[in-house]
């Protein structure tokens, strides 16, 4: 594993080389199977996961409906990362991200705990990451929010009130 490995994630190109070494440091390579999960929603808070090679689906549970799909992410598209909610939060996991059937998943994975030691410590790339992070998840709230709103207004001007409406839009049309 190396720095390019990391900075070619876009959450971590604001490092610079001795921040992005950092990471390099405390993070481990891993495969996952095909079908192999990787966070399980309701799960304990989990590390972070930069996704190298490989397709992963995240799923969530809809009461009565069992799972849904709610996205295919492929890291031949960019490196891109999961569990970011995770890495700073200590609710359980929103989704169940699994590896895809098509083949195994590569990524690094940043452990949990070596980033809560990395901010207990004071170091500033954690902290920048955490911040990187926080402002991801701001632009997916409000995202979400306009798209909540959205689809309020669309079932106000469908003359539709029925939750169960919403909530099968709300779960199977938006991602986060």
């Amino acid at each position: 594993m190396s720095q390019n490995d990391i900075k070619t994630a876009r959450i971590f190109d604001f490092l610079t080389e001795e921040e992005s070494e950092e990471f390099v440091r405390v993070s481990e390579p891993v495969v996952f199977a095909p079908g192999e999960t990787i966070i399980e929603e309701g799960g304990e808070p989990s590390s972070l996961f930069v996704l190298t090679s490989g397709v992963v689906e995240v799923t969530k549970r809809v009461p009565g409906d069992g799972p849904r799909k709610l996205a295919e992410i492929d890291a031949g598209d960019g490196r891109t990362v999961v569990g970011e909610r995770g890495l700073l939060g200590s609710s359980g996991a929103s989704a169940t991200v699994r590896a895809g059937s098509g083949g195994p998943v590569e990524a690094i994975k940043i452990p949990r705990e070596a980033f809560r030691a990395m901010i207990r410590a004071g170091n500033p790339a954690a902290y920048k990451l955490a911040t990187r992070i926080t402002r991801l998840l701001a632009r997916r709230l409000t995202r979400l929010d306009e798209e909540v709103v959205g689809a309020i207004r669309e079932l106000d001007r469908r003359g539709e009130t029925d939750l169960d409406v919403f909530r099968d839009k709300l779960v199977t049309e938006w991602t986060i």
